[in-house]
């Protein structure tokens, strides 16, 4: 059983491809589904991944009640929302329903790719350095590098 990986629910690879492309080859593992039940199967492997949702005007409502749902099986489990532009009035709503960060656009990811490694650590146990630890709480991000974090 994989502890922590990423898993994306999308009905294409725009979402995952940006993601592989932020995380640049390191962990987490990506995994890809297609339908919320594939992805509440791919969770059942790893109840502590962060899931990405892929989020529409068609779907909103499936996915309102699927975080609801996640929220109560898997409680160590983060949603993050990607959005589509259409959809873009309901991340209020979204993170009220339960989650932890909602993103609008592909150049929004590397905030959720840090959050995937976070979680990835806290998972393995894997204690931050005192670098790792202050560039992750840096009001700036763009400024945290993987570099000035060793």
């Amino acid at each position: 059983m994989h502890s922590s990986r990423l898993i994306v629910c999308e009905k294409t690879s725009h979402w995952a491809a940006a993601l592989r492309a932020c995380l640049g080859g390191r962990q987490p593992r990506i995994v890809e589904t297609r339908s919320l039940v594939n992805c509440e199967d791919a969770l059942s492997q790893s109840p502590a991944g962060v899931v990405a949702l892929e989020t529409t005007p068609a779907n909103l409502d499936a996915i309102l009640s699927f975080i609801a749902s996640i929220n109560n099986r898997f409680p160590r489990a983060s949603i993050v929302v990607l959005l589509t532009a259409d959809a873009a009035s309901a991340a209020a709503l979204l993170r009220e329903a339960g989650a932890i960060d909602v993103v609008a656009s592909v150049l929004e990811l590397p905030r959720v790719t840090r959050l995937a490694r976070r979680k990835l650590r806290q998972t393995a146990g894997e204690p931050l350095s005192l670098h790792q630890f202050v560039a992750e709480r840096l009001p700036w991000p763009a400024h945290a590098t993987e570099s000035a974090a060793r």
